[in-house]
Formats: structure tokens, sequence, C-alpha cells
């Protein structure tokens, strides 16, 4: 067993130089920050009405120990993705969950292989796995929100036109939108019904939304709002806008598909190649498996195989 210290020391190293990753990217995206300024405007300071019903509002739905846990800034960062992955999910049982397999995987590493070092490296790798389960939940949910977002623009323009409130309008969004978009203007018309302004309760919408074209969206409401004019316009501007955003990307996503073939065929070809010489001659490929050089060898090859699979996907990833 402790031929395998190697492989498992480079796969926990990929896993935290990922999570570093995600780390510094979120510190670093002056997109996102710039977003949440223009939606902070002057009224959500803290002597403002609308910012003391929308502290209740928050007291509210945070308590116990998430409430205690949203005072660092890791599990703050935490609660976010998972209000965006699941509105309803509890920050208190997700850390449990994750601690949970932390610990089994160390006691089940401790029990295998009777090496506090393993078991620690498992615990970690077994802890970040929630987290990793997460990201992909929440990247789909809000792939989901992002596609339906053109067409109830275009459904709330229709409502407007016909001569009904901004309110009643996300009220009918609510009832007759698909999920999950619908869950979440319902969301918005409920908070809005309990005494939240308008504007809050929109502004709540863009924590659980991660899109810039819902930002748009918002952005153009709050301004309408304060100024006037024909909002029914904007929102088929903004929705026209949407869906020249999404053929663009399905263009460009078109366009790198060769190159991002090639990065996963790269990827898995080394390790195709290796079973395949295992398979033929297992005492001339078995020395990478029964020897500490060979060990060493495979982790640092596994290391680079990760570092390449991202830097291709870095350069085949165009943002639009």
């Amino acid at each position: 067993m402790d031929g395998l210290i190697i492989p498992i020391i480079a796969i926990a190293a990929a896993v935290a130089a990922f999570a570093i990753w995600q780390v510094v990217s979120a510190l670093t995206d002056g997109e996102r920050r710039k977003i949440k300024q223009r939606l902070s405007g002057e009224a959500t300071g803290s002597n403002s009405p609308s910012a003391q019903q929308l502290s209740i509002t928050l007291q509210q739905d945070i308590s116990g120990l998430s409430a205690q846990l949203i005072q660092f800034s890791l599990f703050e960062g935490l609660r976010q993705k998972l209000i965006q992955a699941n509105p309803q999910a509890s920050l208190a049982r997700f850390v449990a969950i994750c601690a949970t397999v932390g610990v089994g995987l160390f006691v089940v590493g401790l029990f295998i292989t009777d090496s506090l070092l393993i078991s620690a490296i498992a615990a970690v790798i077994g802890s970040y796995v929630p987290v990793l389960m997460l990201n992909g939940k929440r990247n789909r949910r809000q792939r989901n929100l992002a596609d339906q977002l053109p067409e109830s623009l275009d459904f709330l323009s229709r409502v407007l036109r016909a001569g009904h409130s901004l309110s009643t309008g996300l009220q009918m969004m609510g009832q007759e939108l698909p999920m999950p978009l619908s869950g979440e203007f319902r969301q918005a018309y409920d908070e809005h019904s309990l005494g939240l302004s308008l504007e809050e309760s929109l502004k709540n919408m863009t924590k659980r939304i991660e899109s810039t074209d819902f930002a748009f969206f918002i952005t153009a409401v709050l301004i309408q709002r304060q100024t006037g004019g024909d909002l029914s316009e904007v929102l088929n501007n903004i929705s026209g806008m949407i869906r020249q955003r999404i053929r663009l990307q399905s263009s460009v996503k078109a366009k790198t598909a060769e190159g991002r073939f090639t990065g996963y065929i790269l990827s898995a070809f080394p390790g195709v190649m290796f079973c395949i010489a295992y398979t033929l001659n297992p005492n001339y490929a078995g020395v990478l498996l029964k020897t500490t050089g060979g060990l060493e060898l495979l982790g640092t090859a596994f290391g680079m195989q990760m570092l390449g699979l991202y830097c291709i996907k870095k350069i085949t990833t165009v943002r639009v």
C-alpha cells in the first residue's frame, strides 16, 4: 500500500490546485464585482428602509449553525453556491455531509492502509467531492436559467403591453414559466408580497442567478422604474441581444470542438497505451507499478496530464 502514496499525493495536489484556482478566480473576477456595484444602488445603504427589510429577510432565512458559519468568508462563498444550485439547501447540512464523507474516508483509509498520511489525503479528497458535485449541479442549473431567459423576457414584455403592472407580470411568470426560472420569479413575487420592495426582490434574484444577461435585465428594470420609459421595448431589445449572444456562443463552441476533442484524446491516450502495454507484457509495464521510481514517474505524469488538460481547456474556452 505504501506504493500508492505518490499517486494519491498527485491526485490530492491536483484537487487542491483546482480548489485554489476557483477561489482565486472568484476573488479576481472584476466583471462580477462591477455588476454587483451597479445593482447595489444608493437605496441599499445601511440606513434605508429597504436595507432594513432586506436585513430582516436574511435573518429569517439564516439561523442556527448556518448563521454562525457564514461569518467566515469561505462558508459565505459556499452558501452562495448552495443558493445558486438549490435555494432550499441548508449550509449546515451540506457542511455536515462534507465532514461525514471526509471522516468516513479517513477511517476507511486508516483501516486499510494503516497510514495517517494516506488517510488524511483521502479525507481531504473525500471532503471536496461534495463541493465538486455542488459545482456541477450549480452550473447545470445556471445554464438552464440562462437558456430560459429570452422566452421569459418576451413573456414579460407581452404582459406589460397588455396593461398589467410589473408585479403582476412577476406573478404570472412564476405561474406560467417552466422550472427552474418560474421558481425564482415566484420567490421574488412572494418576497414583494410580504413587504420587501420590488427593487430589493429583483436584486435578491441576482444573488441566486449568476448571469450577465440576467443582470442586464435587472439593471434595465431598476433604471426604468427611476427614469420611466417603455419597459416592454427595452425587454425586447435585451431578449434579442441574449439570443444573438447564444447563437455566437454556439458558433464558438462548434469551432472549438476539434481542439477540445483533441485535448481529451491526448489526455486519455497515455493511460490507454499503458493498459494495453500492461496487458501484453505485465513484467515490462509492471515496473512502473512495483518500484518507487515508477510510481513517482506515474504521479508526475498524471500531474502533467491534468495540467495539460487544464491548459487546453483554457485555450479552447472563449468568453462571449
